[in-house]
Order: structure tokens, then sequence, then C-alpha cells
């Protein structure tokens, strides 16, 4: 399949690096609690934990199975980030993979591609967190592959 830049999608690079710690296989389920290496605001409130959930979505206070998507707001007691929201089950393929870094080469390229995007944010990211559904299928084909491979980025700016 060629994308209109003339590269085989295939041949794209992930955004962030695809390795870390892995979830067990589960349909519906989660990382353990993950203690953050920075305290990470959201909306005002500050999370010292988060939760990478196996149906495409990152919560603070407990894991949370939910997966069948719905309309933002949801005015209710639940932050969470949902960069993959749908029904995933990674028992016969794929991989659930989270890491945080606070040095390196993943801090620059963070800064780089804010700063590339949002030119006048002057951002430099001192931590970031990369949770990533790699060859996840949908829930019931959980023996195919599929070609998704979603990257979720938080990131701390320093003052």
């Amino acid at each position: 399949m060629q994308c209109p830049f003339n590269k085989s999608y295939l041949d794209e690079r992930p955004l962030y690096p695809v390795s870390g710690t892995t979830n067990p296989p589960s349909d519906d389920g989660s990382s353990p609690r993950i203690t953050l290496l920075r305290p990470f605001v959201y909306f005002g409130q500050t999370y010292n934990y988060i939760y990478v959930n196996q149906n495409g979505h990152l919560t603070f206070n407990a894991a949370w199975n939910s997966y069948t998507p719905q309309r933002f707001p949801m005015h209710g007691p639940r932050d969470f980030i949902a960069p993959f929201w749908t029904d995933l089950d990674n028992r016969g393929n794929g991989h659930v993979y989270y890491n945080q870094y606070t040095t390196g080469s993943v801090l620059q390229q963070a800064t780089q591609d804010i700063n590339t995007h949002f030119p006048g944010l002057n951002f430099n990211a001192n931590w970031v967190f990369v949770a990533t559904w790699y060859e996840v299928a949908y829930y019931p084909n959980s023996g195919t592959v599929s070609q998704h491979s979603v990257t979720d980025l938080l990131q701390k700016h320093i003052s």
C-alpha cells in the first residue's frame, strides 16, 4: 500500500520507540498501577500514577475495562486519555507497551516535535510517558494482525 508521499506505510517508523514494559495478554485488561517518575498535571489535577488499559486508554485513579467509546465530555469523575479507545484483544497477537523517559533521545525528539508544531511554545520536555498498542487486533479477531501502532505521549514542560 502506498502513501501519498511515495513511501510504503509499512516502511514508516513509529513516532517513538515501540518498547518497554509489556502488559500481559488479555481481553479488557490493564497494566498494574504505574508510578509516574514526574507528577503529571492534567486539566488542573495532579496525578502520580497511571494505568495503561488494553482497550486503548490511560486512566489515573484505577484500571478501566471500558471498550465502547463515548462522546466527550463525559461529565463524570474519571479523567482519562483515550488515543485508541476501542474493543481490543491481544490474547492472540500484538502487545501493549509502556515506558517513561527522563533523559536521552526520546526527550530530545519530543522537544523537537512539539516545538516544530507549536513554534511559539518554547517547549522543553523533562519527562515523556509513551504507551503503544502495537499490532493489537480488534475483538473478536484476536488471531489477526492489525497495522495500527498508536503512541500516546505525555510530556512535562520545564518552566
